[in-house]
């Protein structure tokens, strides 16, 4: 007899529980501080340069004389939103390969919260730079399969909900995974628990395309993805 599968309420339900372990042990999030400031110090950093470099486009194609002046104007500010919804999307990516050296602390930390007692350990700062070479592949292989993905977003209809399927599927896989050290085991469990996944996945989506929000809930999202991944092995 196979072992039952998450669903999609456990994927809505590990928020509220992640806030509630973050509510009782915060000093979680200090391991969650630095790739975190890391991050948005980049994303800042990207806003400035690519707004800068899309300003100078815009005025090299649209004069600044005359009537024209408020055409320039809502092109700056439809790039300024254009840019920072990319950026916010981009944001989850960074923060989960930055935050992947970390996931051993959180895990064990997260763990220790659930069950009580003793846990196993963690690997040490011996895993800092493996973690953070396979999230940044990882993140990469990724972002380059929903590029694709994101062509079909222009199909009247169903391209906008193919997008956001697929965006939700990545963003749920990438964080309910990432304590998981080998690419089949990951894989794997993706495929067995995919519609927690997807249910955990739907929220992130959607809180990584709001400005501020997506800053405020990544930390809550790794705590969460711990969870749902500590369910799933408790199941098997």
């Amino acid at each position: 007899m196979k072992p039952p599968v998450l669903g999609v309420r456990e994927g809505l339900r590990s928020i509220p529980e992640a806030l509630r372990i973050l509510l009782r042990r915060p000093a979680i999030l200090l391991w969650l501080v630095p790739p975190l400031l890391i991050a948005l110090l980049l994303d800042l950093l990207a806003f400035y340069f690519a707004f800068g470099w899309m300003r100078a486009g815009i005025r090299s194609l649209v004069s600044e004389q005359g009537y024209s002046a408020w055409l320039v104007k809502v092109l700056d500010v439809s790039g300024a939103i254009a840019v920072v919804l990319l950026l916010g999307w981009s944001f989850a990516w960074l923060f989960l390969a930055l935050s992947n050296p970390f996931q051993d602390f959180i895990s064990a930390a997260v763990e220790r919260e659930r069950k009580g007692g003793q846990v196993q350990d963690s690997a040490g700062f011996r895993g800092l730079v493996s973690g953070l070479l396979k999230g940044g592949v990882q993140a990469v292989v990724l972002t380059l399969l929903t590029v694709p993905v994101l062509l079909l977003g222009f199909i009247p209809l169903m391209g906008p909900v193919i997008v956001f399927s697929w965006s939700s599927f990545v963003m749920g896989f990438s964080f309910v995974t990432i304590p998981m050290r080998r690419l089949r085991e990951r894989v794997a469990l993706a495929r067995r628990e995919r519609a927690a996944v997807m249910g955990l996945g739907m929220v992130i989506s959607v809180g990584a395309l709001v400005p501020l929000l997506n800053v405020l809930c990544l930390p809550v999202f790794v705590v969460a993805g711990t969870v749902l991944f500590l369910k799933a092995e408790e199941r098997r």
